[in-house]
């Protein structure tokens, strides 16, 4: 069967959707920050970034506005090339300062930041000791760099964590 047609004959979606069990692109009609509108109901959005809410606040309305009219709606590339505007140096800057560090830098999403962490921290040969819960880009990093891994589960216990990861290091 060709990859066409097993797409035509995928239902499963279809039929989750059907009985109003799926969870996926769900219309927003309403967002006040932590509590949206979906379906017509107010319910807690907890699978955002916006947990303080503060994409509703007004200061932070205005400096979109502000940013907007200034930079237009988007920076044309990624930071790396073309598109850090001094708005990213100026954040930086303040938050190394608040924090009490020389600098920092800022990455845009979670898969960044590992990427850009792990790779600069470890290479080829080198392994990470990682908890199987830990989030898949982490443990995708380290396979993209061939970087060996110990994934298990770490307990909180700390004398039962110290012969976890005794144990660990002994099999490396």
């Amino acid at each position: 069967m060709d990859i066409f047609q097993r797409c035509i004959d995928f239902t499963r979606a279809d039929e989750v959707k059907a009985l109003g069990l799926y969870p996926y692109f769900r219309e927003i009609q309403e967002n006040e920050g932590p509590v949206v509108s979906i379906e017509g109901r107010k319910v807690i959005m907890a699978g955002s970034n916006n947990y303080l809410g503060l994409t509703a606040h007004p200061r932070v309305r205005q400096a979109a506005i502000d940013a907007i009219n200034r930079y237009g709606t988007g920076c044309s590339g990624s930071r790396y090339l073309t598109g850090t505007i001094d708005l990213h140096i100026r954040l930086e800057e303040a938050l190394a300062k608040f924090l009490g560090y020389e600098s920092c830098l800022l990455y845009s999403t979670g898969y960044q930041t590992a990427l850009g962490v792990i790779s600069g921290l470890v290479s080829k040969g080198d392994y990470v000791i990682s908890d199987k819960e830990n989030h898949a880009c982490i443990i995708n990093v380290c396979m993209r760099y061939h970087i060996q891994q110990h994934v298990m589960i770490l307990p909180l216990n700390t004398h039962t964590f110290t012969a976890s990861l005794g144990e660990c290091m002994a099999r490396g």
